[in-house]
């Protein structure tokens, strides 16, 4: 067979397979308040996340993480749960997801829930491995499994959304060489395992970027061979090693229909071997946030929109969002198309100018607590 001949039928088959598996649509979730700055070094001030949350809502997401119910000794970002949950304007449609990762934690969840707060989905991780479990959640997957149905039942009882992450589903960055295949097995199995505790949402996670794209689109198929009518067709990707985009690609093609990410493809994790050291990190337990950070919501909105799937969000307005949490945070930040912008297809009609004075036609507020910095964006 000549190569001309070959290179004919691979574009056929890419093409089919693209316009078979590409789907017209897919859910966003924004990890930024929860999940993205979790171990940044800087604690944001309570009424900046809560208007990075509302813009978020006004976006369009599905579903946005909004905080973590952990002890403040552990995870100081969040020492003001409530004080978040309070300040948020609930839009209608949009789902607010929070974690807990102890009893206790669950309880404030299902206390918060019950004042009336924001609190619609809960979640948990566990691993796939004991030793990402014990630095992670601090006991083994058995004695994690152990304690679940309590979660099950406070959350049920309130009213709740449990949700299970899945960690290190590609492979676990402190055990060494695993075989992707034992990790994702393992990772199968708690699926099953939690259906039979009452659990009906799951989270597969690349939690280190251990993926790639072809062991990712070989899960998520057989994902969706084994649990079809299960709710656990999401892709979570890190770009640790430059994937998270292909990696993302490559699950939606393999039937994932809901797609997690950071603004500014923020997120940190607790902290692992670079080349057999130990990077530098917040204190001594996690790495700087941009070193494993998740796939980038900026970078992401726009790769779907030029493909033709739709995600509901207003990709402009994030990309304003992500150009300011530059601003707040102090760094630039990875995502490319916070500086590039989208391709053009059409003459842009606004800017963001000095003044506010000059285009009534443009929203304008403040960062808060910033009365220094504007924030705009076109009027619907």
């Amino acid at each position: 067979m000549t190569h001309t001949k070959i290179q004919e039928e691979n574009r056929k088959f890419i093409k089919e397979l693209f316009d078979s598996q590409l789907p017209k649509h897919v859910k966003m979730v924004e990890l930024f308040a929860r999940d993205g700055i979790q171990h940044e070094r800087k604690i944001l001030p309570t009424e900046t996340k809560v208007f990075f949350i509302n813009q978020f809502s006004e976006c369009g997401f599905d579903t946005v993480e909004v905080t973590n119910f952990a002890h403040p000794r552990w995870m100081p970002q969040f020492r003001d749960a409530e004080e978040v949950l309070r300040g948020i304007k609930r839009k209608p449609g949009v789902k607010y997801k929070c974690y807990a990762m102890t009893k206790r934690a669950f309880e404030r969840a299902v206390k918060a829930k019950d004042e009336g707060l924001p609190v619609d989905i809960c979640a948990f991780t566990i691993s796939t491995t004991d030793e990402h479990c014990m630095r992670n959640a601090n006991r083994t997957v058995e004695q994690f499994l152990k304690e679940i149905p309590t979660f099950v039942e406070l959350c049920q009882g309130a009213g709740i959304t449990i949700d299970m992450a899945i960690a290190s589903v590609f492979g676990c960055p402190i055990t060494g060489n695993w075989p992707w295949e034992k990790t994702t097995k393992k990772a199968m199995w708690l699926i099953e395992k939690g259906l039979e505790m009452g659990i009906k949402k799951f989270t597969p996670c690349d939690t280190t970027g251990e993926a790639n794209p072809k062991e990712v689109y070989e899960f998520y198929c057989e994902l969706h061979d084994r649990f079809p009518d299960a709710d656990c067709h999401l892709a979570h990707f890190h770009d640790t090693r430059g994937m998270g985009l292909a990696n993302t690609l490559a699950a939606i093609l393999g039937g994932a229909e809901i797609v997690e990410a950071s603004l500014g493809g923020l997120g940190g994790q607790p902290t692992f071997f670079a080349d057999g050291i130990v990077p530098a990190g917040t204190g001594t337990l996690y790495t700087f946030s941009d070193l494993t950070g998740n796939c980038s919501t900026e970078d992401t909105l726009v790769m779907l929109d030029e493909m033709g799937v739709d995600t509901g969000v207003n990709i402009d307005r994030v990309l304003g969002l992500g150009r300011l949490l530059e601003w707040v945070l102090e760094r630039d930040l990875r995502p490319y198309s916070t500086k590039s912008g989208r391709v053009l297809k059409k003459p842009l009609k606004w800017a963001l100018q000095t003044s506010p004075d000059q285009f009534p036609f443009i929203s304008w507020e403040h960062i808060p607590p910033y009365k220094q910095q504007w924030w705009c964006w076109p009027r619907e």
